[in-house]
């Protein structure tokens, strides 16, 4: 009778060591995810939507380059301020110029979807190069001068997202005069 209460202790002192760790392993979770959503952005937001939305941002989501949300989903709130900070971006850039020829509106495809490589899903710019490489896609200079090919180098990626340089070839392609 004695063994089988010692060892009924040992068993009882096992799960609580087992629970102990169990909590310490969650508390350092919870440290780290706080780390990650700070890094986010302070704010926070909360908004509901109905089934037919909800399944339209899982798409964008889908779509811009995130894992479709689900209910439950870990990091959910991760891939919805990534879908929240390109449309917020797509929004501005949408006021920034509005291509008329089809050159035009290559190039500025082109911005958007480097700037959403970039800023969007924090990839580099040597990976970005390397993906628009890969891709065979035309390099700016590329569709300015109507000639396919090209190859992508990290300055490539730096001029076409500047905005200036943007607008001066934009406005060059569509026949404008700034």
């Amino acid at each position: 009778m004695l063994r089988v209460e010692k060892r009924l202790k040992e068993d009882e002192r096992l799960k609580e060591d087992e629970l102990a760790a169990q909590r310490q392993k969650n508390i350092e979770y919870q440290n780290i995810r706080k780390e990650r959503l700070e890094e986010l952005g302070e704010y926070k937001i909360s908004i509901r939507l109905n089934g037919a939305d909800y399944e339209k941002l899982a798409d964008l989501c889908e779509t811009i380059g995130y894992r479709r949300p689900q209910p439950g989903m870990r990091n959910i709130i991760e891939t919805l301020s990534g879908a929240m900070k390109y449309l917020i971006r797509e929004e501005k850039d949408s006021k920034l110029y509005q291509p008329k020829s089809p050159a035009a509106k290559e190039l500025y495809g082109l911005y958007k979807t480097v700037s959403h490589l970039k800023y969007d899903l924090g990839l580099e710019d040597k990976k970005i190069t390397k993906k628009l490489n890969e891709e065979n896609v035309r390099t700016p200079i590329n569709i300015v001068a109507d000639s396919d090919g090209g190859y992508w180098k990290v300055k490539s990626i730096t001029r076409l997202l500047d905005k200036k340089i943007l607008l001066k070839r934009l406005s060059e392609l569509d026949g404008e005069d700034e």
